[in-house]
């Protein structure tokens, strides 16, 4: 009887082994915890829920790019600052996560400046209107600019009623195409002749053109190709916004939420390589590409097998020696370059007599923008806390970009005097270095690996993260076997 009940116990312990073993999770590991990466771990969650087994790994702080500074007691976004009023994921984000979204002020007064000698164009008039003052200078470029920039933005923000009914694209160059076929075109050429071919002045290119790309990559209209101009113009006249608290809030919480999610880890250690897993033995069932990594505190490699890896960060010739690609042929991570960009945050005086400014002006006066390329610095402009949206009480903090370090001597060419501290001037890589025509990564590396940050070399932003996030989550499920969640409804604008 008692061996009996045994072979009973043996049978029903296979019988649900077998069941068990029917539907194995998929164990994937995605490389950085930045906008990119987390919210892939959403979206795989979305699409795969408990099929999936995720760990993420983070040598730095989370959020990536994204990052305050503290000055004080006030927190100031020191990364990426700003949200576009239709970057609809971003702002799913912070409304599932309950997160406070502050506008950033529309009408800055500011000036704008060749080198600093000459005055281009002023917003410190009290008693004529802004919409004038534009007129004026750029006649019927502003208002075809307005219209162009609505068709082109209309096209754009198709995609998220593309994803929503489970529409994939392979590569960076099928995204551009899918939206608009000019999109795709202004990769391979430069974004002053884009805008000279679509009519507008050399006035406007040499100001307007030049300062959105200066301000937004730090590249100008001459060296940076024509799609990420074009997604830097979009902010003109748009509601912006940002995450009170900071926009590293929305990885940061997102992370928290998913961890307590079944089979999502965190490791916090450095990925020092990649690569294939090429097995013999037919019946050995490791994963199919190993990823090497050093915890922090520790100088031991540890090994880990997975079914897939998603590597969420950018990947080019600076870090190279930081981070080994092995056995592909499709990406050469030496072909691609950041541009290094530096925030320089100071407290003081601007120097308001180099630009014949009357006290009334110098005291509304927000930002400078400047329009020649070769100077040592980009733009500069008072902050505002990412709390509040207010100034600080105590003192008049700034923040200049600049290509390089910034010297004494080029620090009063802004401020007044001596009258400024500088508190931290914080170097980075910021976004890829653009050209034309623009060479695009794949996607896909290889059948088990992705490539989450392919998409910012089209352009850099936020939204574009998440927008390849869930391409990759859609393209891994559909290459699992897994019915992709549709939605019938179509987003209205």
């Amino acid at each position: 009887m008692i061996v009996y009940i045994s072979y009973i116990l043996l049978i029903i312990c296979v019988i649900v082994q077998c069941n068990h073993d029917v539907t194995p999770k998929t164990h994937v590991a995605i490389v950085g915890a930045g906008i990119g990466g987390i919210s892939t771990a959403y979206w795989l969650k979305y699409y795969l829920n408990d099929s999936v087994a995720i760990t993420i790994y983070e040598s730095n702080q989370i959020g990536g790019r994204l990052k305050t500074i503290n000055i004080d007691g006030d927190e100031y976004e020191a990364g990426g600052s700003i949200i576009h009023e239709k970057n609809l994921y971003m702002k799913r984000f912070a409304d599932e996560l309950g997160l406070e979204k502050l506008n950033v002020p529309k009408a800055l007064p500011y000036v704008m400046t060749n080198d600093g000698s000459q005055t281009l164009f002023s917003t410190l008039h009290r008693y004529i209107p802004n919409l004038f003052l534009v007129l004026w200078r750029y006649g019927l470029d502003a208002l075809r600019l307005n219209f162009w920039l609505g068709r082109k933005l209309s096209n754009f923000i198709r995609i998220y009623d593309y994803q929503d009914n489970g529409r994939i694209f392979n590569n960076v160059e099928e995204f551009l195409q899918m939206l608009d076929e000019d999109f795709s075109k202004a990769t391979r050429t430069s974004f002053r002749k884009y805008l000279f071919e679509h009519g507008f002045s050399k006035r406007f290119i040499d100001e307007i053109g030049q300062l959105a790309t200066l301000v937004n990559y730090d590249q100008s209209v001459d060296t940076i190709n024509a799609f990420p101009g074009l997604v830097s113009l979009m902010a003109a006249g748009s509601t912006l916004w940002h995450v009170k608290g900071g926009n590293h809030l929305v990885p940061k919480q997102l992370l928290e939420r998913l961890l307590k999610q079944s089979n999502v880890q965190y490791v916090n250690g450095h990925v020092k390589s990649v690569e294939e897993v090429h097995r013999i033995d037919i019946n050995d069932q490791g994963g199919n590409v190993r990823l090497s990594y050093k915890p922090v505190n520790s100088e031991l490699v540890h090994s880990v097998d997975y079914d897939h890896i998603v590597l969420a960060f950018p990947l080019h010739r600076d870090n190279i020696n930081d981070f080994v690609l092995q056995s592909t042929d499709l990406f050469n991570q030496y072909d691609y370059r950041m541009q290094s960009t530096h925030s320089n945050f100071l407290s003081g005086k601007l120097n308001c007599q180099k630009y014949n400014l009357t006290n009334d002006e110098c005291q509304r006066l927000n930002a400078i923008f400047y329009t020649k390329s070769s100077l040592p610095y980009r733009a500069v402009a008072e902050q505002l806390t990412v709390n509040t949206n207010k100034k600080s009480t105590n003192q008049s903090i700034y923040k200049i970009f600049s290509p390089e370090k910034l010297s004494s001597e080029d620090y009063k060419q802004i401020f007044d005097n001596d009258k400024f501290q500088l508190i931290q001037d914080i170097p980075w890589l910021a976004y890829p270095k653009y050209e034309y025509p623009q060479k695009l990564p794949p996607i896909q590396i290889n059948k088990n690996i992705f490539y989450v940050n392919a998409m910012e070399w089209s352009a850099s932003c936020m939204e574009i993260e998440a927008i390849s996030a869930r391409n990759i989550a859609m393209m891994l499920t559909k290459q699992l076997g897994f019915e992709l969640r549709r939605s019938d409804k179509h987003i209205e604008f």
